[in-house]
Parts: structure tokens; C-alpha cells; sequence
């Protein structure tokens, strides 16, 4: 319902639309009901049409036979003779499609026979004639104008015709022509319901036309809009990127800090409650010609009018909007909290190609201020050299340009492929990105969730076009808490036994919820492998806290257990333990036979680098998967 109301509101012109056209809906109502007066006024018009020829002819003979005379109903009653010849006269108009033609005066009340040029039923001169429809006779007579009296009532009649006759401004006597053409009144009848037809049919087609209009327009408000903030989405920034006249805006790129946080943990619906609020706030500082776009989940982009501001107004009024999102409160369920935004302004976009380049430019500042401790605003500086902006990852990231090469886990002692590990590549032209150069850039942001999910589904895609394939796949701690994940994987769970997920752990991990998505990956049928074991941020409590199935001890102790003796007894400790809680260890960074020969004398079963392969594109790999 407030959507319908933002949506006439902003479209006044729909709603006037449909004002005019329920006074039209209103018009038809009162049409149909007095349906009968209004089919006679078009037969009239009808008949005046059809009969133009004869009523043109009758007017020139009264013409003649009035002039003949100075008075033409004293002299005609005066003169028989004048009577005989003016019947004669009038009688060269008769055809067959005419019962009778006569001329009746009026004397007081009454209307009396002048003269008739009917032989049969002839009428005699002064004799009464009895009307039935004197309101319509006393009309012609003061109006002076002809009318078609339609003889519905009278079987050998279909309609007839009267002429006022005037003198001087006054009328002095009715010509009366009764037809008897039913072929032409049923002709005229048939017209006239057609007519009325097409009237309700076209007024059926106006009114599914402007609802289609409407409907057409609003699905599209509805696209554009957030129902909830009456403010623009980025689907409204895709389909009018042409016509948006950036340069006439100070544009800002502005991310809640650390949002994906609050995702994680709170869900993703609380989370979409507090963008809400958040937006709302930003909003109350904004004037009519302004422009807000939700670009991407947890990212605004605001369009602020060049007219309405100088740019020192700007400066302040975008430090209002930091404090103002800063100093509010949230609450969700018993926790209350705070949260920032970091912002990327680009000034100077008059001097800009595109839509595009400025916010490429805007994204570059917000990365900066994000960089230097966020909660912060940072402008674009043209004199900066190009560098790889994150709007320029978000392109990568949705198109084809994301692929996964694949580096095998063999069995120790067999040699034998176990699976492979899907690695992370972006493939920009003819140079390869690496991981460890884009994800710093993502973190606790949309685009690491969205960079998941694309990985996931290029490894789903890829098992199911491959049945032989059996791979293993990198997920955060975040990520295997996330809803929209756990949804990808669950949707997928046919693939379970030959799709391995390996938990890379984050700063800081709630094992609780953590220990709870993988029991629920578990009863999917999906087997959990700890990665990197034994650095970073790893410890003990991912071998007592969580239901694993593997352990991936990291390289930088596995390539120093020939010649380390902390890294030996380390690696040695870890797979005993392993071994006693059924727990397979996979050992990654094996670059010669020697490091084999030690992990077999562990009983360590798994291992992966390059003196087995190289990660390679699913192309290069060997198709027997041996």
C-alpha cells in the first residue's frame, strides 16, 4: 500500500489518468441508462444523412410554392385553386419509400390539413389532424428547424420527417413527410447498435490500455523503487545509465563498515531492517533534486545537485551524514549497537566520459577511506595514478572473466587422485589474478559473499558436467554461517560426496554457530576439511570444538619438516592425534619425495603441491582423473 501511494504520488499524471477516466466510466453509466435517447439521436443524425437528397429537393419546392403567394397559409386558404396546384406541385417529391405528404397550420391549439397530396386516404382541406406527439410539432415550430420523429409505434410507418415553413422569421405551417422505408430503418437500426457496441468496446480498450500503462509503469516503480525508503535501486541506475546527467551531480559512494558482520551474525533479514534504518537516516538530509541508489546491498550511492550547494556545503553536509549514521543506535533482538560509513566522493565530474568512470573514481576514494581506518570521507584525487578499483573486481567478479584451476590431493602411498582443490584465479586479459591480490580488498564486504557464491556455483557447474570429478572448495568461517551459503550447498546436497568443503578460519570465529552449519552440511551428506591448520589465526580449538573429517595442515610447516625439528615434531603430533579421533590429514606444499617419505612414516594418507601438480584450468587437467 505505501508503495501504491509513493508510486501515484511521484506519477501524479497516472492519477489524474484515472480521475478523467472514472468521469468517463460515469458518462458511459448515465449513456446506458438513457441508452434509448440517445440510439434516437443517432438514428435522427442517421436519417438525416441518409434522406439528404429528398430533404434538399423538398426545400427547394417549398421554396417555390411559398413564394408564390405574399401569405402562404392565408392565400393557400383563400384560394383553391392555389391549393390544387401547390398539391400538385408537392406531389413530384412522392416516391415509393413515401406513404403520405401533407401540410398542416396551426390555429390556436390545433393543427389542421392545408393541403395533401395523398389520393387514397386523402385528407380534406381544414380537416382536424390529431397529433400525437405535440411536444415534438410545437419544437420545429419554435426552434424552426426540421426533426425526424421515429415511428417505433406505428407498424406501416418507419419515420417521418417535419419542415418548418417560414415567413418573415415566423413559422407559418409544418411540411410532414411519413416514410415507410424499413428496409433503410433497419439498416439504421443495426447502425446504431453497432455504433453503441463500438462505443462500450472502445472505452473497454481506453480503459485496459491505461491500466496496461499503469501496471507496465508501476511494475516498473516497483523495480526501481525501495518500498520501504521510496528510493532508488541500482536496477534504476542499469536501465538509465544513459540518461542520467552526472555531471550536473557531486557524486558519493558511500559502505557501512564491517556490515557483513551483522549479516553473520544477526541474519540477513535483521540485517536488511537496519539498511533500512540507516537509509532513512541519509535520506533527511537530502533536498528534491538529489539522488539516492541503493547500488549494492550495503552500498549507496548518492547523486547530490552541483545547483542547490557549493561544494564547501557539501564537505559539511556529508560530515553530517557520517555523525548522524555514526551517533544512531541499533537494536536487534537484546543487542544494541553502533556502526559506520565510509564514503568515496569524486567532485569533479563534469570533466568526466561516463556514468561509469565517475563511479570508478568515487569507489577508488571510498577504498582509500576504507584503507585509512573507515568511519571516514575521502575524495578523489585526479592527480592519483590508475590503480585496480573495487568497481572494477565487481565487474570481473560477474563476468566470465572468475574461473577456478585445479590442483590434485593424491594418496601417499598410492599415488592415486583423491580429488582436486578449486583455487581462486580472475583472468583479466592475459594476466592471472591471484587471490591473495583481491580479497584483502573484499573483506567484510557484499562482494566477498557475492565472490563465494560465483565460486561455489563454478564448481557446482563443474560437477555436473563432469560426473568423474571429485572437488574440494574454500570457505571462510563467515561465509559457512551465512544463510544465502548454507541455502547454495543444501539446494545442492545430491553433489555432497564429491564436493568436500574446507574452512579457512577469520579473525573472529563463534564456534558455536559455526560447529552448528556443519552439522547441518553433515546431514547433507558434505565432508569438512580444516585448511591451512597450524597458522594464521589457527588453534587447538578447531580440533575440539568442530566435527571435522579432514585436516589440511598448512605448507609453511609441511616444506620444513626435513630439515626443522619443531616443524617434524609438530607435523608428527598433529597426525597422531588425527589418527586416534578418526580424522584424515592432508598435507599441502610437498615439493620433494623426501617430505613424502616422512608424512608416510607419520601415517599422514593425503597430500597435494607441486611435486605431484600444479593447479591447472579444468582444460589442462588429465580427463581420466587418475
Amino acid at each position: 500500500m505505501n508503495n501504491r501511494f509513493n508510486f501515484f504520488n511521484n506519477n501524479r499524471i497516472y492519477f489524474y489518468v484515472i480521475l478523467a477516466y472514472m468521469v468517463l466510466l460515469l458518462v458511459l453509466s448515465n449513456t446506458y441508462k438513457n441508452i434509448e435517447v440517445y440510439e434516437n439521436y443517432i438514428k435522427r443524425a442517421l436519417f438525416n444523412e441518409a434522406i439528404g437528397l429528398l430533404d434538399d429537393t423538398s426545400s427547394n419546392v417549398l421554396s417555390k410554392i411559398v413564394k408564390k403567394n405574399g401569405k402562404f397559409v392565408p392565400s393557400n386558404i383563400e384560394n383553391k385553386i392555389l391549393r390544387d396546384e401547390n398539391e400538385k406541385t408537392l406531389g413530384l417529391i412522392k416516391s415509393k419509400d413515401i406513404k403520405s405528404l401533407y401540410v398542416l397550420y396551426l390555429s390556436g391549439e390545433n393543427y389542421f390539413f392545408l393541403l395533401d397530396t395523398d389520393n387514397e386516404e386523402y385528407s380534406s382541406f381544414n380537416e382536424v389532424f390529431i397529433v400525437e406527439n405535440s411536444k415534438v410539432f410545437n419544437q420545429v415550430i419554435k426552434n424552426q428547424r426540421k426533426r425526424i420523429l421515429i415511428q417505433e409505434d406505428v407498424a406501416e410507418l418507419s419515420f417521418t420527417l417535419l419542415k418548418p415553413i417560414v415567413e418573415k422569421n415566423k413559422t407559418v405551417a409544418l411540411l410532414v413527410i411519413d416514410y415507410t422505408e424499413n428496409r433503410l430503418t433497419a439498416v439504421l437500426d443495426v447502425s446504431v447498435k453497432v455504433l453503441s457496441y463500438l462505443l462500450i468496446l472502445v472505452l473497454i480498450l481506453i480503459f485496459l490500455l491505461i491500466f496496461y500503462m499503469i501496471s507496465t509503469r508501476y511494475a516498473k516503480y516497483t523495480v526501481y523503487h525501495n518500498s520501504e525508503t521510496n528510493t532508488l535501486t541500482r536496477m534504476y541506475m542499469i536501465d538509465n545509465q544513459q540518461k542520467i546527467n552526472f555531471k550536473k551531480y557531486y557524486v558519493a559512494l558511500a559502505d557501512i563498515d564491517f556490515f557483513k558482520r551483522v549479516n553473520n551474525r544477526h541474519g540477513q533479514k535483521n540485517g536488511d531492517k537496519v539498511i533500512t534504518e540507516i537509509i532513512k537516516i541519509i535520506v533527511t538530509f537530502l533536498k528534491r533534486d538529489d539522488k539516492f541508489i541503493q547500488y549494492s546491498g550495503e552500498e549507496f550511492l548518492l547523486l547530490l545537485d552541483k545547483d542547490t550547494r557549493t561544494e564547501k556545503e557539501l564537505r559539511k553536509l556529508l560530515e553530517e551524514i557520517k555523525l548522524a549514521v555514526y551517533r544512531a543506535n541499533f537494536e536487534i533482538g537484546d543487542e544494541k549497537f553502533n556502526l559506520s560509513i565510509s564514503m568515496g566522493v569524486l567532485l569533479n565530474t563534469e570533466i568526466q566520459k561516463s556514468l561509469q568512470d565517475v563511479i570508478h573514481k568515487a569507489d577508488t576514494a571510498l577504498y582509500e577511506a576504507k584503507h585509512n581506518g573507515r568511519n571516514r570521507i575521502s575524495y578523489f584525487d585526479i592527480s592519483q595514478p590508475k590503480r585496480l578499483y573495487r568497481e572494477k573486481l565487481k565487474e570481473m567478479i560477474e563476468s566470465d572473466k572468475l574461473v577456478c584451476y585445479y590442483q590434485p590431493i593424491r594418496d601417499l602411498e598410492t599415488s592415486a587422485l583423491h580429488h582436486y582443490e578449486a583455487l581462486l584465479r580472475i583472468e583479466d586479459g592475459d594476466n592471472i589474478i591471484f587471490p591473495d591480490k583481491i580479497l584483502p580488498d573484499l573483506e567484510d564486504s557484499y562482494l566477498y559473499t557475492h565472490l563465494t557464491k560465483r565460486v561455489i556455483e563454478f564448481n557446482i557447474d563443474m560437477l555436473r558436467k563432469d560426473s568423474k570429478m571429485s572437488i574440494s572448495i574454500n570457505l571462510s568461517a563467515d561465509d559457512l554461517v551465512n544463510d544465502a551459503i548454507l541455502s547454495i550447498l543444501a539446494q545442492n546436497s545430491d553433489l555432497s560426496d564429491r564436493l568436500l568443503v574446507e574452512i579457512l578460519e577469520n579473525k573472529s570465529v563463534d564456534y558455536k554457530r559455526v560447529e552448528l552449519s556443519i552439522q547441518k552440511l553433515k546431514l547433507f551428506g558434505y565432508k569438512i576439511c580444516i585448511d591451512d591448520f597450524g597458522s594464521g589465526h589457527s588453534n587447538l580449538n578447531h580440533l575440539l570444538k568442530l566435527s571435522i573429517d579432514f585436516l589440511k595442515i598448512d605448507g609453511s610447516i609441511i616444506k620444513e619438516i626435513h630439515h626443522d625439528k619443531r616443524a617434524y615434531s609438530l607435523v608428527k603430533t598433529f597426525a597422531s592425534f588425527c589418527e586416534q579421533n578418526d580424522i584424515e590429514v592432508i598435507a599441502e606444499f610437498i615439493d620433494n619425495q623426501e617430505v613424502v617419505d616422512i608424512l608416510k612414516s607419520f601415517g599422514v594418507k593425503f597430500g597435494q603441491g607441486w611435486y605431484f601438480s600444479k593447479a591447472e584450468p579444468y582444460e589442462a587437467l588429465d580427463k581420466k582423473h587418475e
